[in-house]
């Protein structure tokens, strides 16, 4: 039966540093990472982008439209009827060399390539080029928000055409420009770490992450649907602890549920010491008693990892299970699952909740 509050994932394709492309392998082999910075782990791309096509694309591009491609073949949805983006930075690695040749060549005689892969949107017009669709294209770039927004604007656009289907996605890169930029702002850490010895850390920063993910979003339910997007909201540079908490009670209370109604919380604590206080004040005062999973220890920081939140959120509500990879603790699942929240941080300043059901 159709939930007339629901908002239905009806597909999804993710590129990150995990093997996560696969659908049929859900986190049962975990890749650490020693330097800091996790990449992408990427498909054949000659199984998802016309050869031809593929020669001319950059990097992150590639990922994304498989991303998109893998989403578009599990939804059974051919053209969609628009495509959001969302990212924090964009293509940085693009728009490096672009001014590295502006300036090297003294602006004269500059390659055109590396200045279209560089604008933002260049990836939500790829995907329409690449599938036909003539509908709404629109990318937001307002860093750790921006997921939320294209998500956000998605919904909205349901609620005039319940019959459509919008390809939602997001996508940052680990771009060395950025992280050199972001060291010396300590948002990542000066001393290398184990990826997964994360959370056993407590120093400033962050590992740096990056990865495509996209989502088809409809008022309808299908044979392919993952689970129900009942609610998101976010909060920007909240004053501290008090005003998060008192927005997440405000937010279940919205949607008519307690903590007790709530299976597994998923926390975007990113191993940061200063900026993980208000994710781990809530993990001993709300959610104390609620089954725990941290996340970032696979993908890294971004602007846009709440969207590899959003797909651990889905699959474990589609195969009732919860990866050891992500547990907090090593208790025995939930005997059901049926209610997800997702509550994300990044930097402190953008804090994002959303709600799953089965």
């Amino acid at each position: 039966m159709k939930d007339p509050h629901a908002y239905y994932i009806n597909g999804i394709g993710i590129v990150s540093p995990q093997k996560t492309f696969d659908h049929a392998d859900f986190l049962t082999e975990i890749t650490a990472y020693e330097e800091n910075v996790l990449r992408c782990i990427t498909p054949d791309f000659k199984n998802y982008i016309n050869p031809i096509q593929l020669r001319r694309l950059n990097r992150m591009l590639r990922i994304g439209l498989t991303a998109a491609t893998i989403c578009l073949r599990d939804s059974n949805v051919q053209t969609p009827d628009g495509i959001i983006t969302g990212t924090g930075y964009g293509f940085l690695d693009e728009t490096a060399k672009f001014l590295r040749e502006l300036l090297e060549q003294q602006e004269k005689q500059l390659t055109p390539t590396y200045f279209m892969q560089s604008t933002y949107n260049a990836l939500a017009g790829l995907i329409a080029l690449s599938v036909k669709c003539m509908g709404y294209n629109n990318t937001y770039v307002s860093k750790g928000l921006a997921f939320e927004n294209a998500l956000d604007d998605a919904m909205l656009q349901l609620c005039e055409n319940e019959n459509a289907n919008y390809l939602v996605g997001a996508f940052d890169e680990a771009a060395e420009v950025q992280y050199f930029a972001s060291i010396r702002a300590s948002h990542f850490k000066t001393e290398y770490i184990n990826s997964l010895e994360l959370f056993n850390t407590t120093t400033k920063g962050s590992v740096q992450g990056e990865g495509a993910a996209f989502f088809m979003l409809s008022r309808q339910a299908s044979e392919t649907t993952w689970c129900k997007l009942m609610a998101t909201s976010f909060i920007y540079n909240p004053s501290g602890k008090d005003e998060v908490t008192e927005s997440l009670h405000a937010f279940l209370r919205a949607n008519n549920i307690t903590v007790a109604d709530i299976d597994v919380w998923i926390d975007g604590a990113s191993g940061d010491a200063e900026h993980d206080r208000i994710m781990n004040d809530l993990s001993t005062t709300i959610f104390s008693n609620t089954f725990h999973v941290r996340f970032k220890h696979l993908c890294g920081e971004s602007c846009t990892a709440s969207s590899f939140a959003l797909w651990l959120g889905a699959a474990i509500l589609k195969n009732q299970d919860v990866p050891l990879a992500v547990k907090v603790n090593l208790h025995d699942n939930p005997a059901q699952l049926k209610t997800v929240i997702i509550v994300n941080q990044y930097m402190n300043k953008n804090f994002s909740f959303y709600l799953l059901q089965k």
